[in-house]
């Protein structure tokens, strides 16, 4: 998950509401059914920022964030979640054009 901002406050706040509003679907079925959510999951948005599921911030810190993600698993390409819970359309959109801009556009 990826959330990019013109601030960095403005970043966190779209974030957090986000990965709330989709950590509450996402244990939805979970807590119907009566089954632990997996254990290694992040269940709160700190702990997701603390685990780099989500990446959040300005251009240039998630630049530098996904870029040494990519070095450190040797990958040649990025899948991230650029849509979730309840982050605003413009939001993701942003977020898409700072990552061809900014990462797609650097050696």
């Amino acid at each position: 998950m990826v959330v990019i901002g013109r601030s960095e406050t403005d970043a966190y706040s779209l974030a957090r509401s986000a990965y709330e509003q989709w950590l509450r679907s996402f244990k939805f079925l979970y807590e119907l059914n009566d089954i632990p959510t997996p254990q290694a999951f992040p269940l709160t948005f700190d702990a997701a920022i603390e685990s780099e599921l989500c990446v959040v911030g300005t251009p240039t810190p998630v630049r530098r964030l996904l870029l040494n993600q990519l070095e450190e698993a040797g990958a040649n390409y990025l899948l991230c979640q650029l849509a979730f819970g309840n982050l605003p359309l413009d939001a993701s959109l942003y977020a898409a054009r700072t990552i061809q801009s900014e990462l797609l556009g650097h050696p």
